[in-house]
């Protein structure tokens, strides 16, 4: 038999790889190919349907407040206190640098780090754990939690009150991990965490932490779907509302797998 690092790492190139066939892009591709192949201009035209759908800022809006299940930003001196802050990895990019190796900077979801750190700067918890994910593609060996660790303590957070997990690649293994650590502190109780994730992941992540055994209280930040009345430029078809709508599908059918997984 395989070894299990094996089994998981080559898994894991498949939770990328299936989403990545489902999504409209790809899906586009594949119909004017067809088109092209047996001369089907319907093909073509579900095509060009599909691809201003899915480009679509109203479209691409409404298919982002599914995915955040109508979740509204909260004060942050409203949340109660828990036994942990748990912020999910997912918001550092490396970038090339002139001197031909990398930097590790902040993505899109940064808001995850600044909510964490405000979380710990108001008492909410005694710790905070950053989870080291790192897929097997990485071009470092350094975590991006390692990298925010490094930044929280910049940020006067007390190295003793930071826990870094081992490697992880994706939000199941961020849950077991976590769930192993708190075990180990809060024997024969439920600890409780505040799960610090953007808002259109923040019910898969609850569904596998809470499955983990642990009682979660979330906190979303990263909202994609923004407030406001839409500008008439964003009625035409645009890359932006493209990628909202990939990530946003790309999400659901996430959310999808899982339930069906663990029905």
């Amino acid at each position: 038999t395989e070894p299990q690092p094996l089994i998981m790492q080559r898994m894991i190139y498949w939770f990328k790889i299936l989403p990545a066939l489902l999504m409209p892009t790809t899906i586009v591709a594949a119909l004017l190919v067809a088109s092209l192949l047996f001369k089907r201009r319907a093909l073509a035209l579900l095509a060009l349907l599909l691809l201003g759908l899915s480009s679509n800022a109203f479209v691409a809006n409404h298919m982002m407040a599914f995915a955040e299940r109508g979740r509204l930003h909260q004060a942050p001196d409203q949340v109660p206190p828990v036994d942990a802050i748990v912020v999910l990895s997912g918001m550092i990019r490396d970038v090339a640098t002139a001197q031909g190796g990398t930097v590790p900077e902040w993505g899109d979801a940064a808001d995850r780090f600044e909510a964490g750190i405000t979380l710990m700067q108001l008492g909410k918890a005694p710790v905070i754990a950053f989870t080291g994910g790192r897929l097997p593609w990485s071009v470092t060996d350094e975590t991006e939690g390692s990298v925010l660790r490094s930044r929280a303590i910049a940020r006067g957070v007390n190295p003793s009150q930071i826990y870094l997990t081992t490697d992880v690649e994706n939000t199941a293994q961020e849950a077991e991990a976590i769930k192993q650590w708190l075990a180990s502190r809060h024997e024969n109780t439920q600890p409780r965490v505040l799960l610090v994730t953007s808002a259109f992941h923040m019910t898969r992540a609850q569904s596998l932490f809470a499955r983990a055994g642990l009682s979660v209280v979330p906190y979303a930040v990263d909202f994609r779907n923004a407030e406001g009345a839409l500008e008439p430029k964003l009625w035409f078809p645009s890359g932006e509302a493209l990628d909202k709508f990939e990530t946003a599908w790309r999400e659901i059918l996430g959310q999808a797998f899982y339930a069906i997984r663990y029905f």
